[in-house]
C-alpha cells in the first residue's frame, strides 16, 4: 500500500492542529487498509495544547503504521527553541496518550519523531508522555525517537503497564515537591522495548521526607529481552538533606548483572551504575564520574542545552554501535553515528567543527 503524507501546521497546511490530523486517521477518503500514515509538522508556530491528547486512529480502518514526525528542514538542531514545539500556554496540563495500532505490523506501528514537547511548569504533577493504554495483548509498542522532553512537572514518560522504546532523545528538568520522583518509569518487558542513546538530566525531587527517592529508570522485569545501552544520565538531585536515596539507573527487582543487555551507561555517582549491574560497572564498559559542566554545551536553568562538547569524560567513543535499525544510528541532530570512528554515550554524537564530509541526515523511513 502507500504511504500518505500530511502536513501539519498554522500556515497552509492540509491540517491546522496535530489533533485534527489525529482524528482523520480512520477516514476512509485520504486512507486507504494497509496504508503508512505520516503526519509532517511545520515550525509555522508552537503547537498549544491544552488538556490530554491521544494518538490511536488508525486501526478501525486498518493502517499499517502511523508516524507523527517534523518536516524535513522544519526538525530541532538538538536543543530547545529551534524546531517544531508543543506546550501550553496556560496551567492546563497536557499529556501524550501513546497507542500502537496493531499488533501485526512489525513491531513499531506507532512512531513520534523530532517534536519538542515542553511540559512549561504547568503547575499539575503530570507526564508528559504515557503508554499506558494499549491493548492487551498487542505485540506493538510506540517507538519515541529523536525528541526534546523538558520541564514536566511529574514524570516524563509513564510506562507502566505497556511497553515503550526510547532512543536517541534528550530529557531535561522534572521533579515535584511530591514524596519522590520517577523521571521515566517503564516496564521493560517485551523484546521490542528498551532505551538506547538518551540523554537524561535535571531529575529532582525537592520534599524533605527522608523516603524520597529520584529515580530516573525504573524497569521491573528483568528479562532476556529488556534492552538498556548507551545512556548518559546527569543532574539527579535531592536537595535536602533528610532526603536519602539518588537512583539513577533502577529496578524494583533484583540488580541487573547481565552486562548484554545493560552496558556503556554513564552517570556522575559509581554507586548509581553498581546498583543496576552488581558492580560490574568496569566489565560492562560503563563510565560514572561524569561532570555535566564538562560534557553538555550548558546546564543553566532555562537554557539548557544537552548537546555534548568535546570533553575526556569517556562519554565520546564510549556507546555500543546497535545497528542501524530503526534508525538507532541517527542521533539527536541528524548525524548518522556511522559517519564517526565510534559512538558516543548519550543522543548526541561529538562532530568537531573541523570535520569535513560528514553527513547531516534527515530520515525519512
Amino acid at each position: 500500500m502507500a504511504t500518505v503524507t500530511k502536513s501539519i501546521g498554522a500556515t497552509g497546511r492540509d491540517y491546522s492542529t496535530i489533533t485534527a490530523w489525529e482524528a482523520d486517521l480512520d477516514n476512509d477518503t485520504p486512507y486507504d487498509a494497509g496504508d503508512d500514515a505520516v503526519g509532517e509538522c511545520y515550525d509555522d508556530s508552537d503547537f498549544d495544547m491544552q488538556g490530554d491528547f491521544t494518538l490511536n486512529g488508525g486501526g478501525t480502518l486498518g493502517l499499517d503504521s502511523v508516524r507523527l514526525s517534523v518536516a524535513a528542514g522544519e526538525r530541532h538542531d538538538g536543543s530547545a527553541g529551534t524546531g517544531v514545539r508543543v506546550y501550553t500556554s496556560t496551567t492546563t496540563a497536557y499529556r501524550f496518550y501513546l497507542v500502537a495500532i496493531s499488533e501485526d505490523t512489525a513491531p513499531y506501528a506507532l512512531t513520534m519523531e523530532w517534536l519538542e514537547l515542553d511540559g512549561s511548569d504547568e503547575g499539575v504533577a503530570n507526564e508528559l508522555i504515557n503508554s499506558n493504554s494499549q491493548t492487551a495483548g498487542n505485540s506493538a509498542v510506540p517507538l519515541v525517537r529523536n525528541c526534546i522532553i523538558h520541564n514536566a512537572e511529574k514524570r516524563w514518560l509513564n510506562s507502566t503497564s505497556y511497553d515503550t522504546r526510547l532512543q536517541n532523545n534528550i530529557f531535561y528538568a522534572c521533579g515535584t515537591s511530591g514524596s519522590g520522583t520517577i523521571g521515566i518509569y517503564i516496564r521493560g518487558y517485551k523484546n521490542n522495548s528498551g532505551m538506547y542513546n538518551c540523554t537524561l538530566h535535571g531529575l529532582i525531587s525537592t520534599t524533605s521526607s527522608g523516603s524520597a527517592y529520584a529515580r530516573a529508570l525504573q524497569w521491573i522485569y528483568n528479562y532476556g529481552q529488556t534492552r538498556l545501552h548507551s545512556n548518559l544520565i546527569t543532574g539527579t538531585d535531592l536537595p535536602n538533606s533528610s532526603s536519602t536515596a539518588v537512583y539513577d539507573y533502577y529496578s524494583t527487582r533484583e540488580p541487573f548483572s547481565n552486562t548484554t543487555r545493560y552496558s556503556r551507561n554513564a552517570s556522575e555517582d559509581e554507586t548509581t551504575i553498581t546498583l543496576m549491574l552488581e558492580g560490574t560497572a568496569g566489565s560492562a564498559a560503563c563510565v560514572t564520574g561524569v561532570v555535566p559542566a564538562n560534557v553538555y554545551v550548558s546546564t543553566t536553568l532555562g537554557s539548557e542545552d544537552l548537546r555534548i562538547k568535546d570533553n575526556s569524560e569517556g562519554i565520546i567513543g564510549g556507546a555500543l554501535d546497535a545497528g542501524t535499525s530503526w534508525d538507532l544510528n541517527i542521533d539527536i541532530e541528524g548525524f548518522d553515528r556511522d559517519d564517526a570512528d565510534a559512538w558516543d554515550i548519550g543522543a548526541d554524537q561529538f562532530v568537531a567543527d573541523d570535520t569535513v564530509g560528514a553527513s547531516f541526515a534527515m530520515f525519512v523511513d
